[in-house]
């Protein structure tokens, strides 16, 4: 079975499927083991995010801290917030996720949308919320979330109009709980966008040299401001992290087939193709070789 990688824009947004303009939500079904290294790398987009974690458990990592959330708990990202997911090691890790458009209450300009969207998009309160089921709001809130995931399983035929009751009674819940504050606030947003304009630039860049110096140059760091940003967001070094990215793209390649081992080599930034098989291997424990004859042989 193919790898599964998180694309995104020269801005570091999410290439995803769109969603369908007229119903502006999906629900999908996710396993972190069915992604590359095991994870779901950082990545943003403008639609809220809600995952809930449904066996296992799961690390999740949003404008620079690392949060664990195990079965029955949840993470909402508010719009645009940099966020990921890895595996933890030696448990289950799977999760639904529900993907909603900040327009599916209604257009900027309209009364649901100024007084029920507007505050929680702009809330200095709400960029990552943990969600507990211990928490009485918090739980009902879960339990909703779990309705519209059972629904979208079903496929009733009045499927959109039983998710969008239940959406709205979620927003409600979580709109008069962002009024009564207490919590917590998120990163600086200057780290965040030095933080995707540094991923943006190895992005767009992984097949050439890059090195620290240019990194660092391309968000306006230091070259030690830069290597704790990269410590801080994604605990690796910014050169790691052009490693780890460079095998990422090689995975994807080798799965879809047709190019030798020295074309991808040369397509991912690597100086040879023993070099890029030497780095394969460490980093994935098998050679190139034999990651190829392993989705052949799933596919």
């Amino acid at each position: 079975m193919e790898k599964r990688i998180i694309y995104t824009d020269e801005k570091q947004r999410e290439l995803v499927r769109p969603l369908n303009s007229r119903f502006l939500v999906r629900v999908e079904s996710e396993n972190i083991y069915d992604f590359i290294f095991q994870k779901a790398a950082l990545h943003w987009h403008p639609e809220f995010e809600l995952a809930v974690v449904t066996k296992g458990a799961l690390t999740c990592q949003a404008n620079g801290k690392s949060l664990r959330i195990q079965e029955g708990e949840g993470i909402l990202y508010n719009s645009n917030a940099l966020h990921g997911y890895s595996a933890e090691e030696g448990l289950p890790g799977l999760y639904e996720v529900l993907i909603l458009s900040p327009r599916f209450f209604g257009e900027p300009g309209s009364l649901l949308y100024d007084k029920y969207m507007a505050p929680i998009l702009l809330s200095s309160d709400l960029s990552v919320l943990f969600l507990s089921p211990s928490v009485p709001w918090q739980k009902q809130f879960l339990d909703t979330a779990l309705e519209i995931f059972s629904l979208d399983r079903e496929q009733p035929p009045h499927l959109e109009l039983a998710i969008s009751e239940r959406l709205f009674r979620m927003w409600q819940v979580l709109w008069k709980n962002i009024r009564a504050g207490g919590m917590e606030d998120p990163e600086p947003s200057r780290d965040v966008s030095r933080m995707k304009e540094a991923m943006t630039y190895i992005q767009s860049s992984y097949r050439e040299s890059v090195t620290l110096a240019s990194i660092a140059a391309s968000c306006s760091l230091s070259q030690s401001e830069c290597c704790r940003l990269f410590r801080r967001f994604l605990h690796q070094s910014p050169i790691d992290y052009v490693i780890s990215w460079r095998i990422s793209v090689s995975m994807s390649l080798l799965s879809k087939g047709g190019l030798s081992m020295t074309e991808i080599a040369e397509q991912t930034g690597f100086q040879s193709s023993s070099y890029f098989s030497e780095t394969f291997k460490r980093l994935t424990g098998m050679t190139p070789s034999a990651y190829k004859k392993q989705i052949s042989k799933n596919s």
